[in-house]
């Protein structure tokens, strides 16, 4: 192997390292969606302005994050119970405004 290659080697087996170290802490495996559940539903069942609506978008981003893509493409049930639900309080936060 070629010296100038060494470099790059190093930085492979850095990465390679740091996946299988912290890895699974980016997979949704850690996602406690049971409690984006009880949040959503709060918010969707709380009255009109008990929550601000950075809050109720801020949450709505989140779900969207985790779960991109349409209800439709979802199999979980939980998750596409969670999903509904932010597109739900979604298309609240657009009609208020």
């Amino acid at each position: 192997m070629d010296k100038k290659h060494y470099p790059t080697a190093f930085l492979v087996v850095i990465a390679v390292a740091l996946y299988f170290m912290y890895g699974d802490q980016f997979s949704l495996k850690n996602v406690d969606f049971e409690a984006y559940k009880e949040v959503c539903l709060k918010y969707q069942m709380a009255k009109s302005g008990t929550y601000t609506k950075e809050e109720i978008q801020s949450l709505v981003n989140k779900v969207n994050y985790l779960l991109p893509g349409t209800v439709d493409e979802i199999k979980e049930p939980l998750k596409k119970e969670i999903k509904t639900c932010a597109n739900e309080l979604s298309k609240r936060l657009n009609y208020n405004n």
